[in-house]
Parts: structure tokens; C-alpha cells; sequence
């Protein structure tokens, strides 16, 4: 009897397995919407978020940085950092392969050639091992100046970067360098707080220089010319998708639990039903605006995570014959309302131009560069009405303020202050009744750019995103918009000085002087911060999202 017993527990237990393998087997493949905005696999070229999310997940760093912000291995199993944190030290193991594929073709048309392109174009046999020598060639590509790597200021601080981006220094004057191949010693020029974080991103994840050689020029434009090495690989490019399996070659510390992950491309009418699609557990996560997640049901079990990388500003056509006075524009600037909630969780007044979640390395922007907004002034407002209306010499001012739908309520609540404000104040200098007409009109963003574009408007509206979460970055895309009568060669020379420097306060100090040349000109006014949110389907879990940079990681995602 008891020989039956074990026998049929045996079988229970057999059959719970199978259960389990079934249930593992379909419950790991992952879909996510996706812009396909993608020009280069390459990850010291990459400048998007959606090519960011493609190499979080076919590459593996030196190391990486879990949910926690914990820094756990990744190509490099452990690390020493000296002291007074300039000398960083990895040490590589044996073994750790780049993923490519060896298999032969056994018959056929075929026979005896590579199943893998890439080594079709080595000519030969092809498997090496990474090296301390991948990332020191992929780390001298991203500081090269012929490179123009749009992440450099996240590495400027290693020795002697700066002269070598600038073609003073040669690539291989950088502090870093192979004591061995699984030995790579990084120094800096400057203590940075944040360099472990710069190492698991896209810019210090490695490259192999025969491989890149062999490419011709061509490295990272397909997929045929890249040379992955993480959990994942690009398999298909498909009109709608794009398709990542798991990479059955990873030898890494970290294998994925996923087998498939979908990226998927929406059709303009999919894109409006993104969060139905979310809700219903279609897309396992996605990416939404603010306005969008007020409509989240709460009954749908959709979790997400909340951070700010959108600041609102009113944006004046400075070649309107009223909008030509600064102190016009400064008497508007100073007149909006900043009321302390402008009823809804994802809007809140702006403290600086560069969004709320925006760093300086690892540190907080906002907090180390103090605000730099203009606040509400009633009397100065009303100083500078005056002021203008004695130099326009008119009895009539109409502006339209252009603004997408979904933004017109946040705009009138915004005006009150110049209504209530200028509205006391409708006379000139001399006494003439003045007239003040305020028209909110609401139209696409591309609309309200196309009405930038052919100098058709008054002011609009428009959202200013950080594509990451470097203000460096940020203030440099402002600098480069082409919105705004403000001196940008001034910019343009504390943003050079804020990457030269060698200290938080420093870069802090020159990204505030950058922010105050932008917002005292009265031509771009920061007005407002929208969150957005990263948002997993009910039962998805450990997604992992980098706040701000675009990076998304479906390593260790699992589903209930």
C-alpha cells in the first residue's frame, strides 16, 4: 500500500510540473506599445527613448541598477572604487559571451554556412568572449568627438574626456584602460555620485572593435551589424513590431523569465485606445500622459508610477507688433495665476523650467539649483501694463492663447490672474479706458507648431518633454528648439561650463544662470509641471522603469 501511495504522490507531482512548465511557458510573452522611433541599434549613437528601450533589453552593462536603485552585477560580478571615488575597478569574468549564433546549416541549399548573417560577414569563426577591451573601445567611441554620442555630458567626468571630445586629446588618452581582459580600470577627473548609474545605461554598454571594424561604418543601423550581448535579441522588424526573443546564448548573471517581448507599432486610431488596451491586459505596460491616467478605472488593477517629465510654458510670438514689449510680456508673465491646486494630481506649478524628475547625475536638479520661475506679482504686473501701453500708444490688446484640448481648462485658470490683475488697471497713462481680450482656442500640438512655424498666433501653449532625465540635456533641447527671443550663445556657454564642471554646485550654478537667460527675456514663461506614469496590466509585475530615460527593462517581468 504504501509503494502506491509514493507512486501516486510521484505522479501528483509529475503532473504539477508540467502544469507549472505549461503555465511558464505562456505567461512570460510580453506586449508594449511602442513608436518606433528607431534609427540605430547602437548604443553610443542611440538618442530616443524607444532605442534606449531596445538596448535595456539586448545589452548588459558592467553592471546594473534593480528597482531599489541597488547596483547589482551585470557583465562585471564585482568592483572596487578607491577612496576618494576616482578609480573604479571591474573585474570580468571568463566566459561571459557576446550573443551570437554558431550553428551551422546541416543541409540544403545552405549546407556548411552560418545560420547567423554576422558571421557570414567575419568570414569565420566567430564566438569571443567581452572583455575589460569591449568597454574601454566602447567608452573612447562615446567620448570621441567624431562619435557626437548625445549621452557625453554622463561620461565627461572620466579623465580627460573633455579634450578628448573636443579633438584636443587622442581617444586613447581616456582614463580608461585594460590591465587585463577581465580587468578595466575607469578614473575620473571629478568625483561623480551618479557614475555607477551612468555604467548601467546606454552609453558605457560595450562594443566589440573587430566586430564594429568589420561593419564598415555600418555598425547599429541593422540588425545584421550589431552585436548584442543581453538577456534579449532582435529577431524580427515587422511593419507593426518589433520583435525581441529571448537570447538562449546569455551567459550573464541575470537570464530573463520572459521568452518573447513584443514591441508593438500602433495604427493613429490604436493610439487613442492605449489605455483601454492597457486596462484590458492587451498592452502588459505602457507609457501615459497625465491627462490620460484621470482615466484609468480603478476596478481595471492597472499600477503606476508617477514622475514629472513635462513642464507647460506660454510661448509669445515676440514679431507681434504688442508682443514685441518685454515689458508687455513681463507684465503677462507676471500676471498668471498660480493657484495651489489646480485640481487634478498630475498638475502642479513649476518651480524651474527643467521638469521636477530631472537630475544632475544622481542628484536632484531642482533642489540644487533652487527656482528659477517667475512667480505671480500683481503690482509689478500692473508697473509693467503700464509701461508698455505708454510705448504701444493703443486703447485695444487682444492676445489668443493656443492650446491643446485637453489643456484649455489649466490655461483659464492660468489667465484669472491677468484678468483679475490687468483688469483693474484698463487704462493708459493718460487716462484712456483700455480694452483686454483674452481668447483661448484650442488646436493639436502640430497645429499650434505649424501656426509657430508661419508666425500665425499670439501665445501658445506647448509642453517641453525631457526625452531623459539629464537637465543638461533638457536646457540644451530648450536652447535648440527655436522657440523664444532669448540669447543663445549665452545658452549655449553655460551649458559648456555646466559639462566642464567638476562639482554639483558648480553645474547647478551654470544651469541656473542658462535657465535665468531663458525666462528673464519674457519669450518662453514655465508655467506648469504635468506628471506622467508608467503603467503595468493587472498581475504584471517588475517591469522595470528608469524614470525619465526612456529605459524600460522586461528582464524580470513576470505575470501572476
Amino acid at each position: 500500500m504504501k509503494k502506491y501511495i509514493s507512486f501516486f504522490l510521484a505522479f501528483i507531482l509529475i503532473i504539477s510540473a508540467l502544469a507549472g512548465c505549461s503555465k511558464s511557458e505562456t505567461a512570460y510573452d510580453f506586449i508594449y506599445p511602442f513608436d518606433a522611433d528607431v534609427n540605430s541599434y547602437d548604443p553610443q549613437v542611440a538618442s530616443t527613448s524607444d532605442e534606449y528601450l531596445i538596448i535595456e533589453n539586448t545589452f548588459e552593462g558592467l553592471i546594473r541598477v534593480n528597482d531599489d536603485g541597488e547596483v547589482v552585477p551585470g557583465v562585471s560580478d564585482k568592483w572596487d572604487i578607491s577612496e576618494d571615488g576616482l578609480t573604479y575597478t571591474f573585474h570580468i569574468p571568463d566566459g561571459i559571451k557576446w550573443n551570437i549564433n554558431t550553428d551551422k546549416y546541416t543541409d540544403g541549399d545552405n549546407k556548411g554556412k552560418f545560420k547567423d548573417e554576422r558571421l557570414e560577414m567575419m568570414g569565420k569563426e566567430f564566438n569571443p568572449d567581452i572583455t575589460a577591451d569591449d568597454f574601454v573601445f566602447a567608452l573612447q567611441r562615446a567620448a570621441s568627438k567624431v562619435t557626437d554620442c548625445p549621452m557625453f555630458s554622463s561620461i565627461s567626468c572620466i579623465k580627460n574626456a573633455n579634450a578628448v571630445h573636443s579633438g584636443q586629446m587622442a581617444e586613447d588618452s581616456l582614463g580608461v584602460t585594460a590591465e587585463n581582459p577581465n580587468v578595466l580600470k575607469i578614473t575620473l577627473e571629478h568625483k561623480d555620485d551618479s557614475f555607477m548609474q551612468t555604467l548601467s545605461s546606454a552609453v558605457a554598454m560595450p562594443c566589440n572593435e573587430e566586430f564594429f571594424n568589420a561593419t564598415k561604418g555600418r555598425y547599429g543601423l541593422d540588425t545584421k551589424y550589431t552585436l548584442f550581448n543581453g538577456q534579449f535579441y532582435l529577431s524580427q522588424i515587422l511593419e507593426s513590431s518589433y520583435l525581441l526573443k529571448k537570447n538562449t546564448y546569455y551567459t550573464g548573471p541575470s537570464p530573463t523569465k520572459a521568452k518573447e517581448l513584443t514591441l508593438k507599432i500602433p495604427t493613429d486610431d490604436e493610439r487613442t485606445k492605449i489605455l483601454s488596451k492597457l486596462e484590458s491586459g492587451y498592452y502588459d505596460a505602457a507609457f501615459i500622459s497625465g491627462h490620460e491616467s484621470a482615466d484609468i478605472k480603478k476596478s481595471s488593477g492597472v499600477t503606476y508610477t508617477e514622475y514629472c517629465d513635462t513642464t507647460w510654458a506660454m510661448v509669445f510670438n515676440t514679431n507681434d507688433e504688442a508682443f514685441q514689449s518685454k515689458n508687455l510680456r513681463k507684465a503677462f508673465c507676471l500676471g498668471f495665476s498660480h493657484p495651489d491646486s489646480f485640481g487634478a494630481e498630475y498638475i502642479s506649478n513649476a518651480n524651474n523650467f527643467i521638469p521636477s524628475s530631472s537630475k544632475i547625475g544622481a542628484n536632484d536638479a531642482g533642489a540644487a539649483m533652487g527656482k528659477t520661475t517667475v512667480g505671480q506679482d500683481e503690482s509689478e504686473s500692473i508697473a509693467d501694463w503700464k509701461k508698455a501701453l505708454s510705448v504701444l500708444k493703443t486703447t485695444s490688446i487682444e492676445a489668443i492663447i493656443l492650446t491643446p484640448d485637453y489643456m484649455q481648462d489649466y490655461v483659464k485658470q492660468l489667465l484669472q490672474g491677468i484678468q483679475s490683475g490687468l483688469g483693474a488697471s484698463l487704462k493708459d497713462s493718460k487716462g484712456n479706458n483700455i480694452t483686454l481680450t483674452l481668447k483661448v482656442e484650442a488646436m493639436s500640438e502640430d497645429d499650434i507648431k505649424t501656426a509657430i512655424a508661419m508666425n500665425e498666433y499670439d501665445i501658445a501653449f506647448l509642453p517641453f518633454k525631457a526625452s531623459n532625465d539629464d537637465a543638461i540635456g533638457f536646457i540644451s533641447s530648450v536652447n535648440d528648439s527655436g522657440y523664444g527671443d532669448f540669447d543663445n550663445d549665452k545658452v549655449s556657454d553655460y551649458l559648456t561650463k555646466a559639462q566642464n564642471a567638476q562639482n554639483l554646485n558648480d553645474i547647478a550654478d551654470c544651469l541656473k544662470s542658462a535657465e535665468n537667460e531663458i525666462i528673464s527675456s519674457y519669450s518662453l514663461c514655465p508655467v506648469i509641471y504635468e506628471s506622467s506614469y508608467y503603467a503595468c496590466a493587472k498581475g504584471v509585475s517588475d517591469v522595470q522603469f528608469h524614470i525619465g530615460s526612456g529605459r524600460v527593462s522586461f528582464v524580470n517581468a513576470k505575470r501572476k
